[in-house]
């Protein structure tokens, strides 16, 4: 082979080795087991997971949203849920809360300013009204009558939307314990449906209730004992026994806990109207010192729950 041939073959063999050495126009030198690529499958489920992230993600917005919402709403529902932003239950539908009133209430305590006594309570929880219109409420003094009961101060404040008053609540504060036990009956007795029942054929009500049926002045009346509670339920001008507002009753008093009453506290449940669309319940009991009364009517959502629960979320207010 001529001398310039070796030549050229051998500078062609050294410029070879230095290519593969360096890299450099060899992509086959690159091993396919490490490349760093994600396949399109892995691809796709990451994106999966980061549209499910997102959907969590917006999910807890909404929530939060809806929970800083519901302070804007209108003054019915602020009424109702005041007492039931912050609210622990003790499983028996009781709200025990302190200090934490619906705005509505609130305001109704501080237009009382020095009527409102010292050691004043107020509830916790209102409900709501049935009627689309705005709530507003009148808060007073309570002043005894001449022949009525010689309380030393009081106050009424009651609730009306749409022109009707749906719930209300009295305080009187009398001298001793033993006065204002003594006059439980003599407010109670003033109310709708409120004069003691006695007598009457047994009954038995859910839960095993035992109860009695009677009649009074073209009324029908269904009472029962329940603890330290006299409860009676009455169907004006009708002989036709109030027996399923009865067993409602029973049922939401076995689902609630009432304040404990020095002596015995009443429950009256008053219908008016034959198709029981024209309630009125009253709870009325006194403890250290003062006589309470909460009351609801039809005008309420649910006056019978919302009676109960009224009464059990009473509280000190502060002032």
């Amino acid at each position: 082979m001529p001398q310039h041939r070796k030549v050229a073959i051998a500078a062609f063999a050294v410029l070879g080795s230095a290519l593969v050495l360096t890299g450099c126009g060899g992509q086959t030198a690159t091993s396919p087991a490490n490349t760093a690529t994600p396949s399109p499958s892995a691809s796709g489920a990451n994106n999966t997971a980061g549209t499910e992230n997102n959907t969590s993600s917006n999910q807890s917005n909404t929530t939060t949203n809806g929970t800083s919402n519901s302070g804007s709403q209108s003054p019915a529902n602020n009424s109702s849920s005041g007492g039931s932003n912050n609210d622990s239950s003790n499983g028996t539908g009781t709200v025990k809360v302190s200090g934490n009133f619906p705005s509505i209430v609130t305001q109704a305590m501080t237009s009382l300013g020095t009527n409102g006594f010292p050691g004043a309570d107020a509830p916790t929880f209102v409900p709501q009204p049935t009627s689309g219109g705005n709530p507003s409420y009148d808060a007073h003094e309570t002043v005894p009558t001449t022949n009525g009961p010689q309380f030393l101060a009081g106050y009424h404040v009651s609730f009306t939307a749409g022109g009707q008053t749906y719930a209300s609540y009295e305080i009187d504060h009398f001298a001793n314990t033993q006065t204002a036990i003594q006059n439980v009956n003599t407010f109670a007795s003033a109310l709708k449906g409120g004069k003691p029942a006695s007598g009457g054929s047994g009954i038995v009500l859910p839960n095993n209730q035992s109860a009695a049926l009677s009649s009074s002045g073209g009324s029908t009346v269904i009472h029962w004992t329940n603890g330290s509670w006299t409860c009676q339920v009455v169907n004006e001008n009708t002989s036709v026994p109030p027996t399923p507002i009865a067993d409602k009753l029973v049922t939401q008093l076995a689902a609630s806990s009432l304040p404990k009453p020095d002596g015995t506290g009443r429950v009256i449940v008053d219908n008016a109207n034959p198709s029981g669309t024209d309630l009125t319940v009253t709870l009325v009991w006194s403890a250290n010192g003062n006589v309470y009364q909460v009351q609801t009517t039809s005008s309420a959502s649910s006056p019978i729950t919302s009676a109960l629960q009224m009464a059990s979320s009473l509280q000190p207010y502060p002032g």
